[in-house]
């Protein structure tokens, strides 16, 4: 198997430099004043409010590209719900909530997007993983709230300054749909299926980077259908991290036919793979469906560089 993956890549990259197509989109990239440039729109804003709370990191980044694939499942202007409660029973140390602001009921779907992408790295680069309430804004005015903190129905857990907002909102625990089910239909008639592994000599990325990675890979899907084909290479990177993260569409015709909805179901899956394996590095992955290879994805050590004449989509997300 791996040596069908590795001439999965080999044929990508033969392909890439067949036509000299150069495309920047620039996607997510907050400011250090928390406002997303670019193609995220820059009438979204955020207000942070942290308490002394701690909350587990890895619980946090765990949560968050889980919740983030759920929503970004759906489309990206739709509305939805309330929603609080755990969202990976593996890691229930921390809950996230998304509440609509009244009177409204609802809120869009690329604000969560933008928000979660957004916290993360607040908590990264800015004051820690804490217990949090978050404002979120669109031009201006206050669209939703977005709280991370302890389990509320978990007395023994620490007691933090949003913790009780949280427990008194009425208990819904559903998740939204989400799209990368819907690649069981007959619309795209696959069932996912990959291989990954660790590069024979590859290089440990630090944890944070993968995580970032895979939300920004999850971000960058959001805007588009899942049921969309991929039909150039794609490339994520971030001058904020020694890493980027990259997919290489099988190109013939003859096989399967990679769509985003693949894409986001690998990123989804990377972090906690990684994790299992209590090491973060350098890997790749084949993807497959009905036992036909449809591409691969990979995450590589250094910043992804574009070189001109190279063919693909190349995404900042820094």
């Amino acid at each position: 198997m791996v040596f069908v993956i590795l001439v999965y890549l080999l044929t990508a990259l033969v392909l890439a430099a067949d036509e000299p197509t150069y495309a920047t989109h620039g996607l997510l990239p907050p400011s250090s004043k928390l406002r997303l440039t670019e193609e995220d729109d820059p009438r979204f804003s955020m207000n942070v409010d942290m308490s002394a709370t701690s909350l587990p990191p890895t619980a946090v980044l765990m949560n968050a590209v889980e919740l983030a694939a759920q929503y970004a499942g759906m489309e990206y202007l739709a509305r939805v719900p309330q929603r609080h409660g755990i969202v990976l029973a593996q890691f229930p140390q921390v809950e996230i909530a998304i509440v609509p602001a009244r009177p409204a009921r609802t809120v869009e779907v690329r604000l969560i997007m933008y928000t979660i992408y957004g916290a993360i790295l607040e908590m990264k680069f800015g004051r820690g993983f804490h217990e949090c309430e978050i404002e979120v804004l669109w031009e201006n005015q206050i669209k939703a709230y977005v709280y991370f903190t302890p389990p509320t129905n978990d007395k023994s857990s620490p007691t933090g300054r949003f913790k009780e907002n949280v427990s008194r909102l009425s208990r819904n625990l559903s998740a939204p749909e989400s799209k990368p089910t819907n690649l069981t239909s007959s619309s795209v008639n696959t069932v996912f299926d990959w291989t990954p592994v660790y590069e024979p000599r590859g290089q440990n990325i630090p944890p944070f980077e993968v995580f970032l990675l895979a939300l920004g890979a999850i971000k960058v899907v959001a805007v588009l259908s899942t049921t969309t084909r991929v039909g150039e290479p794609l490339h994520i990177g971030s001058e904020l991290l020694n890493a980027n993260f990259q997919v290489w569409p099988e190109m013939r015709r003859s096989v399967g036919q990679m769509r985003y909805g693949h894409v986001l179901e690998a990123a989804r899956r990377i972090p906690g793979w990684q994790l299992a394996r209590h090491r973060f590095a350098e890997f790749f992955a084949g993807i497959e469906a009905n036992r036909r290879p449809l591409g691969v994805v990979l995450i590589q050590k250094g910043q992804y560089v574009p070189v001109w004449g190279s063919k693909g989509g190349n995404v900042s997300v820094s």
